[in-house]
């Protein structure tokens, strides 16, 4: 190259941008970000939510791997929902395996993973409200989990409807997630609803870490039923309900 073309080239734009994705982030999260970083636009967005990640049911939420990517700035939606799922793919294909000796569905790792990434105040609570949600379920208990109505909620007021499989496509990623719920928000009738459905939603509420998966493959041993997070976000357990209206009282009033 000459010395000219050399000066162009570093002049330019560069043609890849390194790209975060947190941990616990729904797949709209993910388009926001893109909006943000490689500039995509309302059509990009909507394609990516409602298409090229709802091609296949088990793969509509969940499986977008929250890591640091370096993604070409021209990279289409398409191809980002596919390099992400390799990833979760390549991460998580050791704990698929533990989660077969567990006799545990792939899917219902990474759901579990999903509420519990939502639900931590870190990654030291997990093991325990991990243990605490196995109880519930081996209960039959409802599992009344925050981060599900959150997640039907916003589902409700984006697309007007409890998600399916995102056919709404009018959907422009410019929004607000996972704000604290209200009363009423618990009366949401939604499958994602764990307040009034019992066991674990259909699919997956956002797209966890591995934390989150090991945790729900190695949960802690307790005998607790319920447990909240106080002012500091310090998780408290109770084994029954009782204790944990007494905790109520204690901490969060």
């Amino acid at each position: 190259m000459s010395v000219w073309q050399i000066v162009g080239v570093l002049s330019k734009e560069p043609n890849m941008k390194w790209v975060t994705i947190p941990e616990g982030l729904r797949k709209e999260q993910v388009a926001e970000i893109m909006r943000k970083k490689l500039g995509w636009n309302d059509e990009q967005i909507n394609k990516f939510v409602t298409t090229y990640t709802a091609m296949k049911f088990d793969y509509v939420e969940g499986v977008y791997f929250p890591d640091t990517y370096l993604i070409p700035v021209n990279e289409a939606p398409l191809d980002l929902a596919e390099r992400m799922q390799r990833r979760f793919e390549e991460q998580f294909a050791p704990y698929s395996k533990e989660a077969l000796e567990q006799n545990i569905q792939w899917t219902t790792v990474i759901k579990l993973a999903s509420i519990i990434q939502r639900e931590a105040a870190g990654s030291e609570d997990m093991p325990l409200i991990s243990g605490i949600l196995w109880n519930r379920l081996n209960q039959k208990m409802k599992l009344e989990v925050d981060a599900t109505v959150q997640y039907a909620r916003d589902s409700v007021a984006h697309y007007g409807t409890a998600p399916d499989l995102y056919q709404d496509t009018s959907y422009t990623a410019e929004g607000t997630w996972w704000k604290p719920i209200q009363v009423a928000d618990k009366q949401i009738d939604s499958p994602f609803n764990t307040y009034l459905y019992q066991g674990l939603p259909a699919r997956p509420i956002a797209n966890p870490g591995l934390d989150a998966i090991k945790a729900v493959l190695h949960p802690e041993e307790t005998e607790c039923l319920y447990y909240l997070h106080d002012d500091s976000r310090t998780i408290h357990c109770a084994n029954t309900l009782a204790e944990h209206e007494q905790n109520i009282e204690q901490y969060l009033r």
